[in-house]
């Protein structure tokens, strides 16, 4: 049993962004509901300062928040902006303790503006500003990104269920990483229906307030983003969701089920559609959750609730262009066929990045830069960050410049390795 507990606690160190875990719901507006640093109700320490990449792009990043009242809580949105800092500016410390080069506040640079926007959701359990390089560097080059501070941030607890744990550790082993975690927070996944009941709620708020706040005078947005000039990117569950929501892939109930698929409180929660729960079952149609406003997709490691005799079918109707981003580590990342089926069935402009000797953590920089974290990873995963991270960097936005703003110079770089660790480049119907 002590061998079993610690394959659990090693899977939570390396892959717990792959969903999250709400233990119970605070209906609080209080601002400081869902804050801090930690994966989901896990506190951590956070790093000591420690610098993360540079951004690549012409312009200085700025970083601020805002906070809403949402459904009865507080949700935090996190913008990531070309900005003009000021000389002796000190660069913003992000919640987990991670240096670059934004200044918290600084000024909007409207030299350029318009810009377009950008919508950003994290991972399980992970805080609104976890992905500091990412973000950063999409600003830097024009872009105004908002990021979710999403309802599990601060709220991910692991079942206490044993049997649900020795299945979360066999497929952690076997490379099965999505079901490992979908059994390590079973608990989770039957109270919000896999998340139905509240992400793509938070996702289509944090869209429309940013869209509202442009035409608001009093607002710093106010006509500085481009509306019609929308992408999307999510890490690990905030992939999923940006595959359904941006990408359009429908959640599909009209095929034949068993009854174990068709049981909400069947035993191994992995084998469970999400057709079973109401939150499905009460969609107008397959396709309800899709928000033609976003233009072009960018899923980093998405996994996905979907059976895989669907998964071809539902990418199908993905028609707007798709880059994956992900890593290879077999046991430490997002399942890699899901990826690839989701990839290749694509029916419009689909790109594949691979990144070589790479965890689920690391486009996170909080999470894979934290000392407590970082522990667990291998030698080869911790190696040449700054590298890896310059893959994650040079790609997506070459994606957003070709296909957001139409920049045909960017179409090179979308066919070129940048990096011996791009260990697979590959594109389809561009």
């Amino acid at each position: 049993m002590a061998l079993i507990r610690r394959s659990v606690v090693d899977l939570l160190t390396v892959a717990t962004c792959f969903f999250l875990g709400v233990s119970a719901f605070n209906t609080s507006c209080d601002a400081t509901f869902n804050t801090g640093f930690g994966l989901g109700a896990i506190t951590l320490p956070p790093a000591s300062n420690i610098p993360t990449a540079d951004p690549i792009g012409p312009y200085g990043v700025g970083v601020s928040f805002e906070t809403y009242c949402f459904q009865g809580r507080g949700v935090t949105l996190n913008y990531w902006y070309p900005a003009l800092p000021a000389a002796d500016s000190s660069p913003y410390v992000s919640a987990g303790g991670i240096v670059g080069k934004a200044v918290k506040d600084a000024p909007v640079d409207p030299s350029s503006g318009p810009y377009p926007l950008i919508l950003f959701s994290p991972g399980l359990a992970a805080v609104d500003d976890a992905y500091y390089f990412y973000t950063q560097n999409l600003a830097s080059n024009g872009y105004i990104v908002v990021s979710i501070q999403h309802l599990d941030a601060r709220n991910a607890n692991i079942t206490t269920k044993e049997f649900a744990l020795i299945l979360a550790a066999i497929d952690a082993a076997a490379g099965n990483t999505i079901d490992a975690v979908i059994e390590e927070y079973t608990d989770f996944f039957r109270e919000t229906q896999y998340a139905l009941t509240y992400r793509p709620q938070e996702i289509e708020f944090a869209l429309n307030q940013t869209i509202q706040s442009t035409t608001n005078n009093s607002s710093p947005w106010y006509g500085i983003i481009d509306t019609d000039n929308i992408g999307m990117s999510g890490h690990s569950l905030g992939g999923f969701y940006t595959n359904i929501i941006g990408g359009g892939m429908p959640i599909y109930c009209d095929y034949l089920m068993t009854p174990t698929q068709l049981n909400p409180n069947y035993p191994v929660l992995s084998d469970v559609s999400p057709c079973a729960f109401p939150a499905r079952q009460n969609m107008t149609s397959p396709f309800a959750l899709h928000d033609s406003r976003i233009k072009a997709i960018i899923p980093l490691a998405a996994p996905t609730f979907l059976a895989r005799t669907q998964l071809a079918r539902s990418a199908a109707r993905i028609t707007i262009p798709m880059m994956t981003i992900t890593g290879d580590n077999r046991t430490a990342e997002t399942t890699a066929w899901v990826q690839r089926d989701v990839y290749e069935g694509a029916a419009g402009p689909s790109y594949w990045v691979q990144i070589r000797n790479t965890n689920h953590y690391l486009v996170a920089d909080s999470y894979g830069l934290n000392p407590v974290l970082s522990a667990s990873a291998s030698a080869g995963d911790k190696a040449d960050f700054l590298d890896k991270a310059a893959v994650y960097m040079t790609y997506s936005a070459a994606f957003f410049d070709y296909y957001v703003k139409g920049n045909k110079t960017a179409y090179a770089t979308l066919h070129t390795m940048s990096s011996s660790y791009v260990k697979e480049l590959g594109s389809r119907n561009d």
